[in-house]
């Protein structure tokens, strides 16, 4: 049988796992395998379709239909259809909710990737938290350990994590896949679903001191984690990690202002332990926007209960066309970050409201861009809104 492998993810910047492993499953029956990221061409007996957001259902729905006409078996799976499979059900295609217990063990095939770059691995599946913004709950209701040893690509020194949360291990089970990527030699490990910063402690803190995490992830997606994640950025800084990206929620039941707050302490904290460590720290934000889980929203209409649409697009603004242009807030400090954002939370949500912020942010950019010229010493003088 020949089987087509078909990833539906729009500018997907990682290697489509789930088909990785479903392709090692259908060579061991004897098929043949290919991946595409789009229709296939005709000639192949069945296709496995794997899904991701319930905002690009439409999307992948669209894809599902031309495939159809050009396989005469199409499977579908992934986030998307676990969450949301009446649409895929209505094509009358086969649904595959979950995971796929013939498949969770297989090794990936990297044989389907040209010159793979690194390995992608689960030391774990599902999670301890059942947070309303997370679909993990749904997808993967146990939290278990699993043996990941045969994920690797042979040779590979770099590996991407894919845990949900892989500190709500034992101390054990963390200490033995640590000696694990020691064994492997790895020379950077990136836990990209990042680490949960209310589970860090000066014992894990230790036990990943000599673990080349590049980055090191954490969350800030409310408040409620205010106090963990300053104490889990500070030891691991301590044990000499350098780089940190931390996911920040925002559009959810979160406000402007604490909104502020979040994203301003990690330019204090980066402030504070370049005052007091021998090494530079550099602390970063990625802001991620909210959106329903259990509704299709391919307009990306949502806003959330303390949010205005204005104060919503405005952000994206100050984000996309203003401080940043890859979506990673990335400050010098305070007062870059104030330079952006205002000193206090009331003039953060002036200028989300601002009436031409695209302006604003152009003439902050031209502003900076003269002082650098001139080598002002006072380079992050606010520009003010008038």
């Amino acid at each position: 049988m020949r089987v087509a492998l078909i990833d539906t993810t729009k500018d997907s910047k990682f290697y489509p796992l789930p088909l990785l492993k479903i392709s090692s499953w259908r060579k061991s029956l004897g098929d043949t395998t290919a991946l595409f990221n789009s229709p296939p061409p005709r000639g192949y007996d069945r296709a496995y379709v794997t899904t991701t957001f319930t905002f690009d259902i439409l999307r992948a729905v669209s894809m599902v239909r031309a495939i159809q006409q050009r396989v005469p078996e199409v499977y579908v799976g992934g986030v998307s259809a676990t969450l949301i499979p009446k649409p895929f059900e209505n094509l009358g295609v086969t649904v595959i909710k979950g995971l796929m217990p013939e498949v969770e063990e297989c090794a990936p095939d990297y044989s389907l990737i040209e010159n793979p770059t690194y390995s992608i691995a689960h030391t774990s599946r599902g999670c301890i938290r059942k947070c309303g913004f997370c679909m993990v709950k749904n997808v993967e209701p146990e939290f278990y350990n699993r043996d990941w040893s045969s994920d690797i690509f042979p040779g590979c020194k770099h590996v991407v994590f894919y845990d949900n949360n892989w500190l709500a291990k034992d101390i054990e089970d963390l200490k033995v896949d640590i000696g694990m990527m020691k064994y492997f030699g790895f020379t950077s490990v990136d836990f990209n679903q990042s680490l949960d910063a209310r589970l860090m402690t000066p014992e894990k803190a230790l036990l990943l001191k000599d673990i080349p995490l590049r980055p090191v992830r954490f969350a800030f997606d409310w408040m409620a984690e205010d106090k963990f994640f300053q104490n889990a950025i500070a030891l691991m800084a301590e044990q000499g990690h350098r780089v940190f990206v931390v996911d920040v929620l925002w559009n959810y039941t979160d406000t402007p202002e604490d909104l502020y707050y979040r994203i301003r302490e990690h330019f204090r904290l980066m402030d504070e332990l370049n005052a007091k460590l021998s090494h530079h720290v550099d602390i970063k934000a990625f802001p991620m926007m909210y959106r329903p889980i259990m509704e299709i929203d391919p307009n990306n209409v949502f806003v959330g209960e303390h949010w205005t649409k204005t104060e919503k697009e405005g952000f994206r603004t100050l984000v996309n066309k203003g401080c940043s242009v890859t979506g990673t807030l990335s400050f010098s400090g305070i007062p870059e970050f104030e330079y952006w954002f205002g000193k206090t939370p009331k003039e953060f949500v002036e200028i989300l409201n601002y009436p031409d912020l695209k302006k604003l942010c152009s003439l902050k950019r031209s502003s900076l861009r003269l002082k650098r010229a001139s080598q002002s010493k006072n380079l992050y003088d606010i520009v003010y809104i008038t």
